[in-house]
């Protein structure tokens, strides 16, 4: 008989992409693909962020909470990949993945503006 203990170490949270997240992961496949015409670096890298989506399933607080200088909404945590930063917040059982973000972009005011999106 299992204990309660390894019950909660094998508990995996359910990973959703919000609408807005889902049209991040378009836009940068397709320039990846298309604007940049490496269509199998777009693929790899839609496989390096489902294998790490996957890995924050099963421990989703090892990613460290974003800050900013600016009040947000909602309590972030980031998790990097390649040269994209992926927002997205732990609500009870599951993963909300709020944003998938280039890194050099102005990420501070992008969240700022997701978090009046999502009023």
């Amino acid at each position: 008989m299992k204990s309660k203990i390894n019950q909660n170490k094998s508990q995996v949270y359910k990973p959703n992409y919000l609408p807005l997240a889902l049209d991040d992961l378009k836009e940068i496949i397709k320039y990846i693909a298309h604007k940049l015409e490496a269509p199998r670096a777009a693929e790899n890298l839609i496989f390096k962020i489902d294998k790490e989506i996957k890995k924050i399933s099963e421990n989703p607080f090892r990613c460290r909470i974003y800050t900013s200088t600016e009040n947000l909404k909602y309590e972030y945590r980031v998790l990097h990949v390649n040269n994209y930063s992926i927002f997205y917040v732990i609500d009870k059982q599951k993963i909300e993945i709020h944003r998938v973000i280039y890194s050099k972009r102005d990420i501070p005011q992008i969240l700022v503006d997701n978090d009046t999106k999502t009023d």
